[in-house]
C-alpha cells in the first residue's frame, strides 16, 4: 500500500473571525462550509507567530518561535534538517514541493530548500539587471545625498551598472505602475491561487510516488484585490483608492494613512477570502478528478491573521493594522479544517489546537497511526511576538514611516491553556500584561484582576534554543524586492 500524500493549503493573513466557519456574519467561505461536512474543523486554532516567516518555520518544524528563532529573511536563515518536508523526502521517500508568492516560502534565502520543487512569482523585466525597489532601499541610496532627486539617482545607478538599458527599463516599469496603479494593473500583477492551482495539480501527475505540498496563498494579503464575482462588499471605489494608497501598515502607525481608510479595506479583505474559497474548491474538485483526495492528509489553514483597527488589551492606546504590531487575536486565532485520508464525516473540537502539530501529525499519517484530534494541543500553547527589534526589515519600514518606534519594540509573549473548557491567554509586552478568556473568534473578556507575568515566566522558562537558525549578513536584490512589495522593508 503507497503512503499517503500530503497538502498543507495555507491562505496567508486569513483569521478565523473574517470566515463562514466561525459564524461571521458575511459569506466568505461557502466551499468550506459545505467541506466541513466530511472534514474535521478545530474551531480554537492558534498560529505560532505573527508574521509569515516566523509562523511557516513553526509549522515545518514543530517548535516554537522562541525555540527557533527565525524572525526575518534579512538575518535568519533556518539550518537544513530541521524541517517535516526533508524528512518525508529523505526517510520516506516523498516527492515535495512548494507553490506560492511568498518570498518567504519561494525567495533566495528563504524556506524553499527544504522542497525539491518550488513555484514562485514572477521577478522583474529582466531580473539580473538594476531592480529600482532594491537600490531605493540599498545603503548606496539610502546613506547618499537624501536632498537630490531620487530618479536621477537611478539614472546615476543604472549608466553605471553592467546592463544600463535593462535597468532603466525596471525603472520605467516600476514607475508606470506607480504611477498608473489601478485594480485592472494590479490583478494583471497579480500571483493569486489562479496562478498556483493548475502548476500544482500538473506536478501532482508528473509525480512517480507519494507527493508532500504547501501551497501558500496570498489572496488574502494586502494589497487585497478580489476578481469582480468575489468582490461582493468592497466595489471599485474602495479598489481605486486602495491602488491609491499604495496600502502598508506601518504608514497607519505613521499617519500617511487615516484609520478609516484602513478599515475600509476589510471590505476587500472579505472578497479574498471568498476568493481564496473558491480556489480551495478547484483543489480538493483537481484531487478528486484525480482519484487522489482519499489518499491525501489536506489541512487548510492561515499562518497569521490580519488586523483592521481592533484595540489591544495589553496596551489599549495601541490599534491593530495588518499583522505586524501585537498578538491580537485578530493575529492569532486561525481557521483550521482538516481532512485526513480516507474521512468521510465531519468532527469538529472546541479544544485549543496549534499548527505547531502538523509535523506530528503528518509522521503519524505517513505511520498509518493518526486520530482526528491531532492538532489539540496537549500542553499550553506558546507564542512569540516578532517585533521590531527582532525584525531588521521592519524596523526599517517602521523608521521610515515612524518618528517614534519605540512603542513597537519589546518582548510580547502569550501562553494559551484551557481552564474549565475556556481558552484563557496569559498575555505580556514588556511590563505590561492582561489575561483573556476567549470564548470563540468573536467573543473575548479581559480577566479582571489577574496578572499573566509568573504563568508567562514560567512556562517560557521551560524552552531552549533549538540551534536551528543562522545569521546572515544581507538578503538578496530578489528578496529585497519582495519584501518591499508586501510592505516589511
Amino acid at each position: 500500500m503507497s503512503r499517503p500524500n500530503i497538502l498543507l493549503v495555507v491562505l496567508d493573513s486569513a483569521n478565523a473571525k473574517h470566515t463562514g466557519i466561525h459564524g461571521y456574519e458575511r459569506n466568505t467561505t461557502p466551499f468550506l462550509e459545505s467541506f466541513r461536512s466530511r472534514a474535521t474543523t478545530y474551531t480554537q486554532a492558534r498560529s505560532p507567530g505573527m508574521t509569515s516567516l516566523p509562523s511557516h518555520t513553526s509549522i515545518f518544524t514543530g517548535l516554537s518561535v522562541a525555540e527557533h528563532g527565525v524572525h526575518d529573511l534579512l538575518t535568519h536563515q533556518l539550518k537544513p534538517g530541521a524541517t517535516i518536508w526533508e524528512q518525508l523526502r529523505d526517510e520516506y521517500e516523498y516527492t515535495t514541493g512548494v507553490f506560492s508568492d511568498n518570498v518567504n516560502l519561494t525567495g533566495d534565502e528563504s524556506l524553499r530548500f527544504a522542497f525539491d520543487h518550488a513555484v514562485g512569482r514572477r521577478g522583474q523585466l529582466f531580473p539580473s539587471a538594476t531592480d529600482p525597489d532594491i537600490f531605493f532601499n540599498s545603503p548606496e541610496y539610502l546613506d547618499g545625498d537624501s536632498s537630490g532627486n531620487k530618479h536621477i539617482a537611478y539614472l546615476k545607478r543604472s549608466l553605471s551598472s553592467d546592463q544600463p538599458l535593462r535597468s532603466l527599463a525596471n525603472g520605467a516599469a516600476a514607475q508606470f505602475k506607480r504611477s498608473f496603479s489601478s485594480p485592472t494593473i494590479e490583478r494583471l500583477l497579480d500571483q493569486s491561487a489562479e496562478r498556483f492551482v493548475d502548476p500544482f495539480l500538473s506536478w501532482t501527475d508528473s509525480v512517480d510516488g507519494p507527493w508532500a505540498a504547501c501551497l501558500n496563498l496570498m489572496d488574502t494579503h494586502v494589497p487585497f484585490y478580489p476578481k469582480t464575482e468575489h468582490d461582493d462588499w468592497g466595489g471599485t471605489a474602495v479598489q481605486r483608492m486602495q491602488a491609491r494608497m499604495n496600502p502598508n501598515s506601518w504608514k497607519v502607525y505613521g499617519g500617511q494613512h487615516t484609520w478609516e481608510e484602513w478599515t475600509a479595506l476589510e471590505d476587500l479583505y472579505d472578497g479574498t477570502i471568498k476568493q481564496a474559497d473558491h480556489h480551495i474548491k478547484r483543489l480538493m474538485l483537481g484531487l478528486e478528478a484525480r482519484d487522489q483526495f482519499d489518499d491525501t492528509l489536506v489541512v487548510i489553514t492561515s499562518d497569521h491573521g490580519e488586523g483592521f483597527g481592533e484595540q489591544s488589551r495589553v496596551r489599549p492606546d495601541l490599534r491593530i493594522a495588518g499583522h505586524i504590531v501585537g498578538l491580537h487575536e485578530a493575529l492569532l486565532h486561525v481557521p483550521l479544517v482538516v481532512s485526513y485520508p480516507g474521512q468521510e464525516t465531519g468532527r469538529e473540537y472546541d479544544d485549543l489546537a496549534t499548527l505547531q502539530a502538523f509535523p506530528d501529525v503528518v509522521e503519524s499519517v505517513v505511520q498509518d497511526e493518526w486520530s482526528d484530534d491531532g492538532f489539540v494541543a496537549d500542553d499550553p500553547v506558546l507564542v512569540s511576538g516578532s517585533t521590531i527589534d527582532k525584525k531588521a526589515e521592519s524596523e526599517q519600514r517602521a523608521g521610515k514611516y515612524c518618528e517614534n518606534t519605540d512603542r513597537f519594540e519589546g518582548d510580547i509573549r502569550t501562553v494559551y491553556r484551557e481552564e474549565d473548557g475556556t481558552i484563557r491567554k496569559y498575555l505580556t509586552w514588556d511590563d505590561d500584561g492582561v489575561v483573556v478568556d476567549v470564548f470563540d473568534a468573536h467573543t473575548a473578556e479581559t480577566v479582571t484582576g489577574s496578572d499573566p507575568r509568573d504563568v508567562v515566566q514560567s512556562e517560557f522558562s521551560q524552552l531552549e534554543n533549538a540551534g536551528v537558525v543562522r545569521k546572515q549578513d544581507s538578503a538578496s536584490a530578489a528578496t529585497l524586492n519582495h519584501l518591499e512589495d508586501l510592505g516589511y522593508v
